[in-house]
């Protein structure tokens, strides 16, 4: 049985907002393999996010209980599970997760992890990836609960950098 593919057109995004995202010194802490997998656990140290439509800081405290692993071309692969509080320039609070994946080729890996070289590195290099959920009980953004949207990843000196695009 062949399952049919209906053509819904492009899928259209429009600009959210660019959150960049500082993360504590000591991260990112290795765990280490356990029986069941490979975390490492980053701790959000603060942030800012600016766009049209939202605008504020990310508050420090929240993190990424990320999972790493490597394929067979020898490729780091990583799993993203980010849970974060953003508060906007006119103090409203959005609970923010975000899951994704994270590719970086084994020739580009040494400089990704370099703090001081990696703003060099072309971000077409690596794929990242993320997938923002956003929660709020504020009714100015109370939209934001019924958002979907991707974000784009780039590895900055201090931490991340999203570009985040509404699927409208």
């Amino acid at each position: 049985m062949t399952t049919a593919i209906e053509d819904f057109g492009a899928v259209i995004t429009r600009p959210l907002c660019v959150a960049d995202i500082t993360l504590e010194k000591d991260a990112p802490i290795a765990l280490g393999r356990s029986p069941w997998r490979n975390r490492r656990v980053s701790y959000i140290g603060g942030g800012t996010v600016t766009g049209d439509r939202v605008r504020g800081v990310v508050c420090a405290g929240g993190g990424d209980w990320s999972e790493l692993g490597v394929d067979e071309a020898g490729d780091a692969l990583t799993l993203i599970d980010v849970r974060s509080l953003w508060r906007t320039h006119d103090d409203a609070d959005i609970y923010v997760t975000y899951q994704g994946r994270l590719v970086i080729p084994k020739d580009v890996l040494g400089v990704f992890r370099n703090p001081d070289e990696v703003e060099c590195l072309d971000p077409q290099r690596y794929y990242f990836r993320v997938t923002p959920v956003f929660e709020t009980a504020d009714p100015r953004y109370g939209w934001l609960n019924r958002t979907v949207a991707i974000g784009l990843g780039r590895r900055t000196g201090a931490g991340v950098r999203y570009t985040i695009f509404e699927i409208c």
